[in-house]
């Protein structure tokens, strides 16, 4: 922490009882400008349309502050819900370059947001914004891209299923930017249920803009698997795969099966936490926050987070599923297990995530 931050912090903590100084002054920049918010940036809501009953593309056009995204990258959405302000990521569905015919002089920056009707946020989305209107987002984060070191001769494998096609949307529009085209083979493996493929005329548009490009657009009742679609994939292959963690797990067996190098894959994919039925019993926590020392017993089977709001403990969350890294906090000392991964922890000082992390030993966390 640099001694300008520490300054804003100690300043703002002794005056005006908060973190920094710009959450005082939050209220009044809000007169100026709806939905200023300290460390976020603004975003005016375009406009949305139904691609299917539960899937919304939300067009935005974020201040000329926000960062250029790379193909592939995710932001967190910020949204004010029944008056809470509420938080969740999702992939960029188009190049950063890209123009809009609808919005022929906005930097349009496309989200494609799957809904769940029993969702605390996705299902009251569309409620809660308007055209027009403002919501608030992160700096583009994450590092599922293309990487700049493959080879103009190494073929590239998007893998897809369900919504999963987000990111791959950016990395194909980018690549039909390109003043000269890519001389990568590019497979596009794209699963989903019957009627349900997104995107299906600009996939088909891409197809004939990139000459490299083939599409595949399968579905697996109709017969379709991994094994024949990822007959073609070599060793030599850059494999991309984004979708259910399960989905996942499926490719990478495919891929084991012909010694494809794991250097060579990345992957995102997308899951609530597995909660272990191995582990029950209970741990002694103990919390230091805002300097106050608060002992507590958590269960072994639930995460850190469900535990302190279940002791009345308010912690910052974002997306509950391990992605936006809103729910950090300083383990002092102890063991957790990560309940997406069942990595466990070293027993000294780390960062750790409080929605998939589980307590194995008695812990000290600082929030």
């Amino acid at each position: 922490m640099n001694l300008l931050t520490r300054l804003n912090q100690v300043t703002a903590k002794t005056l005006f009882h908060t973190d920094f100084l710009g959450s005082y002054f939050e209220p009044i920049m809000q007169r100026i400008k709806p939905a200023w918010r300290t460390h976020w940036f603004r975003a005016q809501v375009l406009g949305h349309q139904l691609l299917r009953a539960d899937v919304v593309q939300l067009d935005l056009c974020a201040d000329k502050a926000w960062p250029q995204a790379i193909a592939g990258q995710h932001v967190l959405l910020m949204v004010e819900i029944n008056g809470r302000l509420m938080t969740r990521p999702f992939s960029i569905s188009s190049a950063p370059d890209q123009s809009h015919s609808q919005y022929p002089k906005k930097r349009v920056i496309r989200l494609t947001i799957k809904t769940h009707v029993d969702g605390a946020f996705t299902a009251k989305l569309l409620a809660n914004i308007t055209a027009g209107s403002y919501v608030n987002l992160s700096a583009p984060q994450g590092e599922f891209a293309v990487s700049d070191r493959v080879q103009p001769s190494t073929p590239l494998w998007f893998v897809a299923a369900g919504s999963g096609i987000t990111p791959f949307m950016a990395m194909l529009n980018q690549l039909a930017l390109l003043p000269q085209q890519p001389q990568n083979p590019i497979n596009l493996v794209y699963f989903a249920k019957p009627g349900e493929h997104l995107y299906v005329d600009e996939l088909m548009a891409l197809q004939q803009q990139l000459n490299q490009l083939k599409v595949q657009l399968l579905i697996r009742k109709n017969g379709d698997n991994l094994a024949d679609a990822l007959s073609d994939c070599t060793v030599q292959s850059q494999v991309l795969v984004c979708g259910p963690g399960q989905f996942k797990q499926d490719v990478d067996r495919q891929l084991d099966a012909i010694n494809h190098p794991l250097k060579q894959r990345q992957a995102e994919y997308f899951q609530a936490p597995v909660m272990s039925q191995t582990h029950s019993g209970e741990q002694h926590i103990q919390l230091t926050q805002r300097g106050k020392q608060t002992q507590l017993t958590l269960a072994t089977n639930n995460s850190l987070l469900n535990g302190l709001e279940q002791q009345g403990i308010s912690a910052n969350f974002g997306c509950r599923i391990g992605v936006c890294h809103q729910c950090q906090c300083i383990k002092k000392s102890g063991v957790v297990r990560n309940m997406r991964t069942g990595e466990i922890s070293q027993q000294g000082e780390q960062l750790i995530q409080l929605c998939i992390s589980q307590a194995v030993t008695p812990l000290e966390l600082e929030l």
